[in-house]
């Protein structure tokens, strides 16, 4: 969709740099601040770096601006830095919010060199920087005024990498919109089904999973696997599948915009990522009262109490997580179904759409102090 000039003139946008708008975690993220945007003070929109997609005609739907500029994200890319800089100075908003490593390398250098009032990096995961890397990041987090991290295991990794100071980092977990009941856990059928919602990507570890699942049904549990989601390594997926006549007992559902549906008929969702930002696929399977396993890495420790609302694994090996599934298969329906009421009730509200712009309005309010109060009049 085109810019069109009308949507940009208030000094009260806001504008979130993206390195896409296709799908996943941080697509879904402003999916909910566009369809939150009654009860905003500020007008929020959406700029990708990169290409577009799911999340993009989601966006365009709503009837919110949102750009696709066709830029390489690679860093560093200094065309998009420039493409970015025009973009700004024909909108002039009050401030830029960039969401990822790549957007915050580029984001944040333009909206500095523009001048944009305020200037927010958010980093969605916990990177593989090297130490060139994060000079590099240590020099451009100097030109935002606040770096969110999604996670407190983010927020920390922000500061003891030494990319960002301690007064400057803080903690803003992302909204949730879960869905509304619970699934129908434990029906009557031959297998427990498992559940996986997400990229089909190394760092989600799907094929770790497909491998765990044959290694738990060699091993004698009667399960199941649902994968839903799309990327990369989905080929490599399908020929595993292939190869160890796994045909019968995993699906692959491809991307859905709404996963929900499909979970509500599993039995328990499992998260073996490798690295994680939030978890917000994670949050969702728990809001739907299915009991998870995930390995403790991202936010998963942060909502999970071990035993209660799931279990966290300390590897996220094929070896690990089979074991984790034999476990949780061999147990009482009865128990199962305690652990994901226990779930469903621990994230109930903790993650409030409304609650987030809230909280995050408020941290453009004070960035912006006393000269710009009167953008919010």
């Amino acid at each position: 969709m085109s810019l069109k000039d009308s949507f940009w003139k208030s000094r009260g946008n806001v504008i979130h740099i993206l390195t896409s708008l296709d799908f996943g975690g941080v697509e879904r993220h402003m999916e909910i601040v566009a369809t939150e945007q009654a009860s905003a003070t500020m007008v929020h929109h959406f700029v990708a770096i990169g290409s577009g997609g799911a999340a993009e005609r989601t966006l365009s739907n709503i009837g919110v601006p949102v750009e696709c500029l066709g830029q390489q994200t690679a860093i560093p890319n200094w065309g998009a830095v420039n493409t970015l800089q025009k973009l700004l100075r024909k909108i002039q908003p009050a401030v830029v919010h960039t969401h990822g490593a790549e957007a915050n390398f580029h984001g944040l250098i333009a909206a500095w060199l523009v001048g944009v009032p305020v200037r927010i990096g958010e980093e969605i995961g916990i990177p593989r920087h090297g130490s060139r890397a994060r000079i590099a990041f240590r020099q451009v987090y100097r030109a935002a005024h606040r770096v969110i991290g999604i996670s407190d295991a983010v927020t920390r990794w922000l500061v003891e990498s030494g990319e960002v100071p301690a007064n400057k980092a803080m903690r803003v977990y992302n909204p949730v919109r879960l869905a509304d009941g619970i699934a129908r856990a434990e029906q009557a059928k031959v297998r427990l089904r498992i559940g996986f919602v997400g990229r089909l990507e190394p760092v989600k570890n799907p094929l770790g999973l497909v491998q765990a699942v044959r290694l738990a049904i060699n091993e004698g549990a009667p399960v199941e696997l649902w994968l839903i989601g799309d990327g990369s390594e989905r080929k490599t997926i399908e020929a595993y599948i292939k190869a160890h006549g796994l045909s019968e007992f995993v699906r692959l559902l491809g991307f859905q915009s709404d996963p929900s549906q499909a979970l509500r008929s599993c039995d328990l969702y499992v998260q073996p990522s490798i690295s994680e930002g939030f978890g917000l696929a994670l949050v969702e399977a728990m809001g739907l009262g299915l009991p998870v396993i995930a390995t403790a890495v991202g936010g998963a420790p942060e909502f999970i109490e071990h035993g209660r609302t799931g279990w966290l694994l300390s590897d996220s090996t094929a070896e690990a997580v089979a074991k984790a599934i034999g476990v949780v298969a061999q147990m009482e329906p009865t128990v199962r179904i305690a652990v994901g009421r226990a779930a469903a009730e621990a994230v109930r509200d903790r993650f409030e759409p409304g609650a987030y712009l809230r909280e995050i309005e408020l941290l453009y309010r004070e960035a912006l102090g006393e000269r710009y109060r009167n953008v919010f009049l």
